[in-house]
């Protein structure tokens, strides 16, 4: 009877983490759809530190933006918008309206190159302190979702270990004191 209490609660405990959790409950095996674009699969994007540290590689071995644009567009998974900006680009486009074609993960990358442009900053140590700015904003997002996790695993841990106490620990005691009639 205890024991089939016990696995009852902790059942309903791993229901409720899993409900809950940020991404929601999911079926391992594909249990979501994939995110597609005409018919096709969206590859991941890579992360923005690393695609800003290859920016900055690629300026610093004396490419131009609009081809640095041109090779992250066509061979970055999720960067696909840059070809689009690349050509308005060359087109002699303005500023804000060819990098209204980009969208996505290239909105750091924008405004970093935006402030090179303006400001005629070396674009390459920018890109790097950005880059730099957006591994230490992921570890304290993570830090964050790592401490909120510690925060919700209390209440179940309290639901399936506080009663399991009493049942296992407190009622022995208590019945075993008691007088026998």
């Amino acid at each position: 009877m205890i024991g089939s209490l016990a696995a009852v609660l902790l059942a309903g405990a791993a229901v409720w983490m899993a409900i809950s959790a940020p991404g929601g409950f999911r079926v391992a095996g594909g249990g979501g759809k994939a995110a597609t674009v005409r018919g096709r699969p969206t590859p991941p994007s890579e992360p923005v530190p690393l695609v800003l540290e290859m920016c900055a590689t690629l300026l610093e071995s004396g490419l131009p933006v609009r081809a640095v644009l041109r090779i992250i567009g066509a061979n970055v998974p999720g960067y696909g918008s840059l070809l689009r900006v690349s050509r308005a680009m060359d087109l002699n486009v303005g500023w804000d309206r060819a990098w209204s074609q980009g969208t996505g993960p290239a909105g750091e990358l924008e405004q970093t190159l935006r402030f090179t442009q303006l400001s005629g900053a070396p674009a390459a140590a920018l890109l790097r302190s950005s880059a730099a700015a957006a591994r230490k904003r992921a570890v304290r997002e993570a830090e964050a979702r790592g401490a909120e996790f510690g925060i919700k695993l209390v209440i179940p841990l309290g639901v399936c270990a506080l009663p399991a106490f009493i049942a296992l620990g407190v009622v022995p005691v208590v019945i075993s004191l008691m007088p026998h009639f």
